[in-house]
């Protein structure tokens, strides 16, 4: 304890002292110096492998290892090699590939005829099957061939097979499709074996083309037609099928464009016909009339479809037996034709209205034999009117007028380019009477131009031209003096007399013929000396006075065709007074200047204008006498 505190305090006197060092305080013992004899080479080469035990326990366990492993190995192979011989060398009882289904049939039938299948079912396997049963799915359109009932599916049961055995069946069936579509028959074995209550199966399928289709159908239609041109479509169907076709229908898909006008055969609804039973044979023929618009050089087409009846209201078509497309080209015309008529195709009762016709060959073809007719008829038409130029005939019996090479040389052959222009006039009845119970007068008048191309494309050509010229109705106008007999009363000496009031009842009365009117106004002046009284009849009539123009307005709106001829016509008075100046004395002064009825006809859209006479003192009374209206002192 002594030695050690006194080694530390030695120490920290050496360690915080300036001049003292340290020293040490004990020897320690030399250690004698060791000499290694370390080589120059690498000498021999030294082996890594271990070296094998020497006892006999380990050599012993390690030979049951190597032969255990070995053993295991070779019982594997053998089983999986057994277990790939049992299921593909053909020891497995229930492998469905020992299983055949032998197919005798035709790969091509015609459409609607009966198709027969043969079916053997052979069981290769060493064991029997039980509860064999043979299902079959039919392709779409197929039907029963007794009674066409539709077929879909069937199940048919074959009973047990015995190892090496088979079982054969017949199918029958009426198939039906288009041509060359092919159609699918699926079979499906399904079966048991002994001691088992597992069902295995096997599927097996086989297709058929259609050869010919049971319905043959061929389309008439004009192979180009000008725009907005009426045409007729026509589709003949004929049978070829030994079966009868129930319940066939008809669909054509219309283009855009195309207005429906009417058919030989009701469709049952929008472009669906329904066609019926088509026997063996047996031709029917749906004829479709309409007018196809289009530009000019487009193609618009037509598909027609026929086949049976679905069953399922989704579907148009249980199967599509026959199918075909018409394209119709679109051309601006063959003849570039146009028809007019007058002042924009506005005709004057009592008045001949000429009507010009002008075509011009459009084709780089030449065409001949060509034909201009213009079929006129209309509810005013007065058929003696009517009066052909350029040497054209008139058929009054069929309404027409006709030019053709006979009395027009020009049309036996128009080269590309050629044009030319033919006219005729016509009017319409003039007896007022006879329109009265006419709405709407009208004379209609169908053009058409035809020829025949001689052409690289041969066949006729065809462009027609509508217009209709419209007659405006006739109105009526009348402005009347009274003194009495009519609403409102009247005062003032008669005749009248200088510097005194006299009053007196001015009557409007509209009437109108055949189209009803719009727009309807009647107006007036009040010459100096007159005085708008302010009374009128009806009260509910708008009838106004402006005192700064002195005109009198009358806003009559709609005058109902017939007015005062089926019907009373449209009246209004009012009444007016007049001081005479002494310069009028053994005159008849007016009561009304500019007097102008005007309407608008609803029908022909043209504004219709008519004035009246001035009303004077020279009042309507029965008992009027020509002095009753001169002014006296």
């Amino acid at each position: 304890m002594d030695l050690e505190k006194s080694s530390i305090e030695r120490l920290k006197r050496t360690l915080y002292s300036r001049d003292e060092s340290l020293v040490p305080k004990e020897k320690h013992t030399p250690v004698s110096p060791i000499e290694n004899n370390v080589k120059t080479d690498w000498g021999t080469n030294t082996s890594f492998e271990l070296e094998k035990e020497s006892t006999p326990m380990a050599k012993t366990n390690n030979s049951f290892f190597h032969k255990f492993l070995g053993i295991s190995a070779a019982f594997f192979v053998v089983s999986l090699g057994i277990a790939v011989f049992m299921f593909y060398g053909g020891l497995n009882t229930i492998s469905s590939n020992n299983l055949d289904v032998e197919i005798t049939a035709p790969s091509i039938v015609a459409s609607g005829e009966e198709f027969v299948m043969g079916l053997s079912v052979i069981n290769g396997n060493p064991t029997e099957i039980q509860d064999v049963n043979l299902f079959v799915t039919y392709p779409n359109g197929s039907k029963e061939v007794t009674n066409s009932t539709p077929l879909s599916f069937e199940k048919i049961p074959l009973g047990n097979i015995e190892s090496g055995e088979s079982k054969d069946y017949v199918l029958r069936s009426l198939v039906f499709g288009e041509k060359d579509a092919v159609r699918s028959f699926v079979l499906r074995i399904e079966y048991k074996v002994v001691g088992s209550n597992a069902t295995f199966s096997k599927e097996k399928s086989y297709d058929v083309v259609i050869g010919s289709s049971p319905v043959i159908l061929e389309l008439s239609y004009p192979s180009e037609i000008t725009s907005g041109q009426e045409f007729t479509l026509s589709i003949d169907i004929t049978t070829n099928s030994a079966s009868v076709i129930q319940d066939a229908l008809m669909k054509v898909d219309f283009p855009y464009g195309f207005t429906y006008e009417t058919s030989n055969l009701k469709p049952v609804r929008d472009s669906m016909w329904n066609i019926g039973d088509l026997k063996n044979g047996e031709k029917k023929t749906i004829s479709i009339t309409g007018s196809l618009v289009g530009q000019n050089n487009e193609e618009r087409s037509f598909q027609i479809s026929l086949g049976t009846e679905s069953a399922d209201s989704v579907f148009d078509f249980d199967t599509i037996l026959v199918a075909d497309v018409a394209t119709i080209a679109i051309r601006k015309s063959f003849f570039d034709l146009a028809v007019s008529a007058g002042e924009g195709n506005i005709g004057r009762i009592g008045q001949t209205s000429s009507v010009n016709i002008d075509w011009q060959n459009t084709l780089p073809d030449k065409l001949i034999n060509n034909k201009i007719t213009a079929k006129i008829s209309g509810n005013v038409l007065n058929r003696s009117s009517v009066s052909p130029s350029n040497g054209g005939y008139y058929e009054s019996l069929s309404g027409s007028v006709i030019w053709d090479k006979n009395n027009l040389p020009k049309l036996e052959t128009l080269n590309p380019g050629d044009n030319g222009q033919v006219s005729l006039s016509l009017g319409a009845i003039q007896n007022p009477n006879s329109l009265l119970g006419i709405e709407n007068p009208h004379i209609d008048i169908a053009v058409t131009v035809e020829g025949v191309r001689s052409g690289i494309e041969t066949g006729s050509v065809f462009s027609e031209e509508k217009i209709t010229i419209k007659f405006p109705s006739t109105l009526g106008f009348t402005s009347k003096t009274f003194r009495s007999g009519v609403p409102l009363g009247t005062t003032g000496p008669i005749p009248p007399k200088a510097d005194t009031e006299t009053t007196y009842i001015i009557a409007w009365t509209l009437t109108n013929t055949t189209n009803n009117l719009e727009k309807g106004t009647v107006s007036a002046t009040l010459p100096l000396g007159v005085v708008w009284k302010g009374e009128v009849s009806p009260s509910t009539e708008k009838v106004t006075y402006d005192e700064g123009s002195r005109a009198v307005y009358w806003n009559v709106g709609n005058i109902s065709r017939g007015a005062g001829f089926q019907y009373s016509p449209k009246t209004v008075y009012f009444k007016v007074g007049i001081i005479p100046s002494l310069t009028q004395v053994g005159s008849t002064p007016a009561l009304l200047l500019q007097t102008n009825a005007a309407a608008e006809d609803s029908y022909t859209k043209t504004p219709i204008n008519i004035g009246a006479s001035s009303a004077t003192t020279a009042f309507t009374d029965p008992n009027f006498k020509t002095s009753d209206g001169t002014v006296i002192k």
